[in-house]
């Protein structure tokens, strides 16, 4: 006599999904972090895909797919991110709920999960052969700048690494896989073991107007580079796999 197993099914809708990624590496960052949002529903899977599952007006989505003629509504929702193992800063990001579809397939499918930049505290470990920045940026008084974004810039003015200092104005950024490079000048070695850098660091003096315990977005920083609202300071060095570039930046304001 045979028996039937007959499994129940559940059919949910997402509005959306991030990820939480590395700032160094850019690879997906799997352990046990406090991921919270006070607008949205969100589940992380064993992939370290943080499924939004619902979101303030949006609850009906969550039942039904949109017709091929619908509009797509959007909303940004934010999340807070913090470390337990304080590996990683704290920090806050706006996520699109629900997200946009893919090109062509505009009824069920985003393009992807949406991604979160997370910057290493200065306690953070670093591998053997990457080339570090430490660096200390500092007010007019000798104060440590919290929050602040630093980057390091290489001859042809791009940015190599990406980094926030911590609440007492330290920062650890890194560029993995910096090998043996070619020289640039017409004479001399043929080869160089370091690369000249630009260290620059960007600072909202808003920041020290908020309260203790605030937690910020570096987005919001780095969404305003040049601009009047921030403050700028910079040094420049010499950056080579496996050796440390300690940087000392002051911002007057």
């Amino acid at each position: 006599m045979s028996s039937a197993m007959f499994l129940e099914q559940s059919d949910r809708r997402v509005l959306g999904g991030f990820v939480l990624s590395d700032a160094i590496t850019h690879a997906s960052v799997l352990t046990p972090l406090n991921v919270t949002s006070k607008q949205l529903k969100i589940k992380v899977n064993r992939s370290g895909v943080y499924a939004i599952f619902d979101a303030p007006t949006f609850s009906a989505l969550t039942g039904q797919f949109l017709s091929a003629t619908a509009s797509w509504p959007v909303g940004q929702s934010e999340v807070t991110v913090q470390d337990p193992s304080l590996r990683y800063l704290p920090r806050r990001a706006q996520v699109q709920a629900p997200q946009t579809p893919a090109v062509g397939n505009p009824q069920v499918t985003f393009a992807g999960p949406q991604s979160i930049a997370l910057y290493p505290s200065p306690s953070a470990g670093v591998e053997l052969n990457w080339a570090a920045v430490r660096a200390t940026v500092l007010g007019s008084a000798g104060n440590g700048l919290p929050w602040a974004v630093v980057r390091v810039l290489n001859s042809t003015n791009t940015a190599v690494a990406t980094g926030v200092t911590d609440a007492r104005g330290e920062a650890l950024l890194a560029v993995p896989g910096l090998g043996v490079q070619v020289s640039a000048g017409a004479g001399g070695a043929v080869t160089e073991t370091t690369i000249p850098v630009t260290v620059e660091a960007w600072f909202d003096p808003s920041v020290l107007s908020q309260p203790p315990g605030w937690i910020p977005d570096p987005d919001d920083t780095l969404g305003k580079l040049g601009t009047a609202a921030l403050k700028t300071g910079q040094m420049t060095g010499a950056l080579g796999a496996a050796q440390v570039l300690f940087a000392g930046i002051t911002i007057t304001f």
